[in-house]
């Protein structure tokens, strides 16, 4: 019965209430109806009462906001609870494994987020697919990873989930969403709309597609390629997904190949699975040699607007793009000498390059890449910068060859018909160029080049040859190289004549003539006499030239000739200035004389010879003639005229002029050479001024001879008096007398002329003369009158030299003679005070000097003269004695014979017996203070003295310093010292004057005890010792200072650290802790524990295996001793030592060189085993 069973839900509903609950109602409804409760306003009475109508539980969070949140998507994955509580109220959970939302009975509390309140809210919340979802990160204050599906890619990805809300779209693994959500993931970030197809790595995919490398065989496909972007130049995309491939990609800023990591999806094509793969497919070199430059890593890229970013040594290659722009090593030093090349790539660029052949800027094609620097981009830049040809011609084009390059013109190689040779600045510009016509009636052209070349040209307005300055290109042939050139190819003439016309020959220039030769010339012409054949032509108007006047022309010169003086009846000469002149014009006295009518001159020469012309003047014994003229006396009173001097004195003229004529008469004349008048026969004519009526009258005009010898005459020879000369030498007994004019030779007065007295002879004459002075020995000057001298008699003073003994004087001052000779040992004690002997290269230049101070002080002087002497001087500055070249004369007392003479004499000798050490650079060697090491050689010791000048090696070293008395030595110095005492056995002060001491000299208390008194022995055994038998001392920083097969003892003083005997490997020997009671915190090496441990060292005779610090210990003892490889050590030493061998596990033995080597190295076979017997196990 239904309305029983309504009853009985009803009542069963109120008892399990208690009470009519419209929460409960709302329930049923709910059941049945499906819609939501109503809200009441009694909150209060429904929270104490009435179960819970909506689940508040189920958010993890506790905050109050969060107990209002409705129930999530993430809540349909939870389990189905019913809770805890006393109620049974009906909601709707969702049940994963059927997929639906179903009915269950709550019990009020303590239930999950699965718990709907109506069957509409369950199913909008859960029975939704997950995967059509979009991303829901929810609310909350935590951060949890989980993964959701990404409907647009199709792919799973992570996020940050906040703990509450979100939706079923969250999954906790990657593997749960890809099993709720199978993956279809697009790979290609450029989709096509056509269908993927698969692909491999390496294959093709056709136009416009690329092979997609993805993480698995599904993401391996062909993707369509983004815009035209070289792949080399897309930007690095490391894609979406959950993959991590490791990858490579290019990047265009370093030109470089990278790593990167990518994500496995929707990337781009520069995307490599490998670095070769990379740098095959991006790592462009366009540079034909080396690699592009770079700065700080990156590559720097040019461009034509800005080629100067490349450094020296490069240049800026312009490839197809950007990157392949880059610098490139420069291959030479011109672009222009290189060869066109067309390079490497797929590219198709239109350059130029420069052909040097052609001398022409061409287009090429160029392929983009491996090119070099002659490859332009435009035919101006190519032309700009390399010498191209250019056409030189005014008109037209040259004459070419069959390979289309200009035809070069030179003297074998002529132009065809219609062209010349164009004379450029270089063999390119010289070629054939189009005639324009008569090259003399061209008007010159300078041309339109940029040269300056010195040229010439025919002026056709005065006929003439010119220079000028052509320019190179764009002239014509009124164009010559050389003036000759221009006058043989045009009529280059000058109108001499002083009217009209000159009689003109088919080639448009004057006929030459010969004006000597009448019939040269037409009839009605006459022949100029020009200075030159160019100005020597026939001129209209001929004429009687004797009748004509004096014409002097025209023009610069200024030309001998002679004219007929019509009114004198003579030929008198004139300057012809070389043009415009008439045919009174004679190139010769006689030419003038044959064809005019000349009065008859007994003259040698004419008056016209005088400045101021005129006719011939008589002249007789008591009328005189006018000056610069003299009387010839003649046949006639016509012949006795007045002629002009041809020399100023007659009695210079050449003697015994017959002259010409019938005439016979005896005159006398002056024979210069004999020097006397002499008589000759006269015939009346052209005679000269050496001619004389009587011998009276010629011996008082002319000097005769007069005997300059000081006994009897001079030597005859030819009837004449012998003169001599270098190349005419005197016979025997006779001497060469030097006068005021001619030389003679003289008897010789006998004996040597060195030994005559000084004669100055007499005479007028003032002649500077030397001669030998018997008391000075030397040659001094006089003054000579020029006659009866003697043979002590010189022209100069080394002609006097070269014949009598001169003393020369060595020294740097003058010293009274006779000098005084001195001994060539150098002595200077036989000289006396202030004077010192100067050696020389002979006993006549080895003569006391005056002394100019300290020799030690003076600089060095190598003198004069033309020895080359080895001496030796004392340096101040390197305060030594050293060899120099000696000229032999004038020096100065700081020359010494040998350098034992010079240090003798200058250098500082501190030491008591010898010299100090000399190094090989020749400076006396100077020596440390240091006790512990000697630093001169052998057999010396280091004298300390008072400055770094005596403190030098000293010879004559004591093998014990500490027995040898105490020395106070010599010097001035007062210096504090100690010396051992041999009888208190302790060391004392004393004062050294510092020189010449001995070795028992300390310059402390410290170094005298460490040298001499009693040392208390740390070793076993003794300690090394230097070769004066002094201890030999090291320190804790200074170990390495012992000698070999010594070790350095760091005792608990100075005195007890010394070099103890003793090679053997530090890690072998066992414990010593020593004696004394110095209680030394110290380390060993325990060979059995393989450790560093600490003991305690007394002070003294322990052995090598003991340490400052357990650094030092491990450092030197390593715990691998024994594994380490075995070393023959870095010098020439062969000792026998053993080591460990580590593949045959025993001690074996090797030879050891003697240095360096590692410490797997011991002594004795012994040593070896007990340090390294327990390593085979290893």
């Amino acid at each position: 019965m239904p309305p029983l069973r309504w009853l009985f839900l009803v009542l069963c509903a109120v008892v399990a209430v208690r009470a009519a609950d419209d929460s409960l109602i709302g329930s049923f409804k709910t059941m049945f109806f499906g819609n939501e409760p109503e809200k009441t306003n009694d909150s209060a009475t429904s929270s104490q009462n009435n179960p819970p109508i909506s689940y508040h539980q189920y958010a993890t969070a506790s905050s109050p906001s969060s107990r209002s949140q409705p129930p999530s998507g993430q809540s349909c994955t939870l389990p189905r609870q019913i809770g805890t509580g006393p109620y049974r109220i009906p909601r709707w959970y969702y049940n994963p494994v059927r997929g639906r939302c179903e009915l269950f009975y709550w019990s009020g509390c303590c239930g999950n987020g699965n718990n709907f309140q109506t069957f509409q809210t369950c199913q909008s919340t859960c029975e939704v697919d997950p995967c059509s979802q979009d991303k829901e990160p929810g609310v909350g204050a935590v951060q949890l990873p989980r993964f959701f599906f990404n409907k647009d890619s199709r792919i799973c990805e992570q996020f940050q989930y906040f703990g509450t809300g979100g939706n079923r779209n969250n999954f906790q693994t990657l593997e749960e969403c890809q099993a709720q959500c199978p993956e279809s993931p697009n790979p290609c970030a450029v989709t096509g709309g056509a269908t993927l197809s698969p692909c491999a790595p390496g294959q093709g995919c056709g136009t416009g597609s690329y092979c997609h490398v993805g993480a698995q065989t599904q993401t391996t496909v062909c993707c369509p390629k983004p815009a035209a972007v070289d792949r080399c130049q897309q930007p690095l995309n490391v894609g979406i997904g959950n993959s991590n491939l490791q990858r490579w990609y290019f990047n265009p800023l370093t030109q470089q190949c990278s790593t990167c990591t990518y994500r496995g999806l929707q990337g781009n094509e520069n995307n490599f699975l490998s670095q070769n793969e990379c740098e095959q497919s991006c790592l462009v070199n366009p540079c034909k040699i080396g690699s592009p430059y770079r700065s700080q890593g990156i590559t720097v890229q040019c461009s034509a607007m800005s080629p100067t970013v490349c450094p020296a040594g490069h240049y800026c290659h312009l490839g197809a793009d950007a990157t392949t722009s880059v610098c490139c090593q420069a291959l030479g030093n011109s672009p222009c000498e290189e060869e066109m090349t067309q390079g490497e790539g797929p590219s198709a660029l239109t350059r130029f390059y420069y052909d040097a052949s052609q001398r022409k800027c061409l287009a090429f094609n160029y392929l983009g890449l491996k090119g070099n620097r002659n490859n332009f981009q435009s035919k101006e830049h190519c032309e700009s910068t390399c010498p191209v040809w250019t056409n030189p011609c005014a008109i037209g084009q040259p004459i070419m060859t069959v390979g289309q390059k200009p035809f070069q013109c030179h003297q074998g190689a002529t132009c065809s018909t219609g062209y010349f040779c164009h004379l450029g600045y270089d063999d390119a510009t010289t070629v054939c160029c189009q005639s324009e016509g008569d090259p003399c009636s061209l008007v010159v052209k300078e041309g339109s080049g940029n040269h300056h070349l010195s040229r010439w040209f025919y002026n056709s307005n005065t006929r003439q040859c010119q220079p000028f300055t052509y320019t190179g290109q764009g002239g014509n042939e009124n164009n010559f190289l050389l003036r000759e050139h221009c006058e043989a190819t045009c009529p280059v003439w000058i109108n001499a004549c002083p009217s009209g016309e000159p009689y003109l020959l088919p080639n448009g220039k004057p006929q030459p003539c010969d004006s000597a030769n009448v019939n040269s010339c037409p009839l009605t012409h006459w022949c100029h006499p020009g200075p030159d054949a160019s100005t020597t032509m026939c001129c209209p108007g001929k004429a009687d030239p004797c009748t004509q006047t004096l014409a002097q022309g025209e023009g610069p010169l200024s030309v001998a000739r002679f004219y007929f003086n019509a009114q004198s009846r003579t030929c008198d000469e004139f300057m012809f200035r070389g043009l415009k002149g008439n045919s009174n014009n004679f190139k010769s006295q006689e030419d003038c004389e044959k064809a005019c009518p000349v009065q008859q001159n007994p003259c040698p020469i004419t008056m016209s010879s005088l400045k101021h012309s005129a006719k011939l003047v008589p002249c007789s014994a008591t009328k005189s003639c006018p000056s610069q003229q003299w009387c010839h006396y003649g046949e006639t009173k016509e012949t006795t005229v007045c002629c002009p001097n041809a020399v100023d004195d007659p009695c210079t003229a050449p003697p015994r002029n017959p002259g010409v004529g019938e005439f016979h008469a005896t005159r006398w004349a002056f024979d210069g050479s004999a020097r006397k008048c002499v008589p000759f026969e006269y015939r009346g004519m052209k005679g000269n001024s050496n001619n004389f009526l009587t011998r009276e009258n010629c011996e008082k005009r002319c000097p005769v001879f007069q005997n300059p010898c000081k006994i009897g005459e001079p030597h005859i020879q030819n009837n004449q008096y012998m003169q001599c000369s270098p190349q005419q030498v005197c016979p025997g007994g006779h001497y060469c007398h030097v006068g005021t004019e001619a030389n003679y030779c003289c008897k010789a007065l006998g004996g040597d002329p060195c030994g005559q007295p000084l004669d100055r002879g007499v005479g007028g004459s003032q002649l500077s003369r030397w001669y030998w002075n018997q008391q000075s020995q030397c040659c001094l000057p006089f003054s000579y009158c020029g006659q009866k001298g003697t043979q002590n008699n010189f022209l100069t003073k080394q002609d006097c030299d070269r014949t009598c003994y001169v003393f020369t004087n060595p020294c740097n001052q003058p010293i009274a003679l006779p000098a005084t000779l001195c001994s060539g040992t150098g002595s200077s004690d036989t000289c006396g005070a202030n004077m010192w002997c100067h050696i020389g290269a002979n006993q006549d230049s080895t003569v006391c000097c005056p002394s100019e101070g300290d020799p030690c002080s003076l600089p060095l002087a190598r003198g004069s003269g033309n020895q080359f002497m080895d001496r030796f001087y004392y340096n101040q500055q390197t305060g030594s004695c050293q060899q120099f070249t000696y000229s032999g004369l004038h020096g100065n007392q700081n020359n010494f014979l040998t350098q034992q003479a010079c240090e003798e004499q200058c250098g500082p000798n501190p030491c008591f017996e010898g010299r100090p050490f000399v190094g090989a650079d020749g400076r006396t060697q100077t020596c440390s203070a240091s006790a512990n090491f000697n630093t001169c050689p052998l057999n010396h010791w280091c004298h300390i003295g008072s400055d770094l000048s005596t403190t030098v090696c000293c010879p004559g070293a004591s093998t014990n310093a500490c027995n040898l008395p105490m020395s106070t030595g010599e010097g001035n110095a007062r210096l504090d010292r100690f010396y051992y005492d041999q009888q208190t056995k302790t060391c004392r002060p004393f004062v050294y004057n510092g020189l010449k001491g001995n070795q028992n000299n300390f310059i402390s208390l410290r170094a005298c005890q460490l040298s001499c008194q009693p040392l208390d022995n740390p070793c076993i055994g003794q300690p090394a010792t230097t070769a004066a038998g002094q201890v030999l001392f090291c320190s804790i920083t200074n170990k390495d200072s012992c000698p070999v097969n010594f070790w350095c003892h760091i005792g608990a003083t100075p005195e007890t650290t010394v070099c103890c005997p003793g090679a053997t490997n530090p890690c072998s020997v066992p414990l010593a802790p020593g004696t004394g009671n110095a209680g030394l915190a110290r380390y060993y090496y325990n060979p059995d524990d393989r450790q560093c441990l600490p003991f305690q060292y007394n002070g003294k005779r322990g052995n090598q295996n003991n340490f400052e610090n357990q650094a030092d210990c491990e450092r030197t003892c390593p715990e691998q001793l024994c594994l380490l490889s075995i070393d023959r050590g870095a010098c020439g030493g062969r000792q026998t030592r053993y080591a460990y061998n580590r593949q045959t596990n025993q001690c074996v033995a090797f030879e050891y060189t003697g240095c360096g080597g590692n410490l797997n190295n011991f002594v004795s076979i012994a040593d070896c085993q007990a340090t390294c017997g327990s390593v085979g196990f290893r």
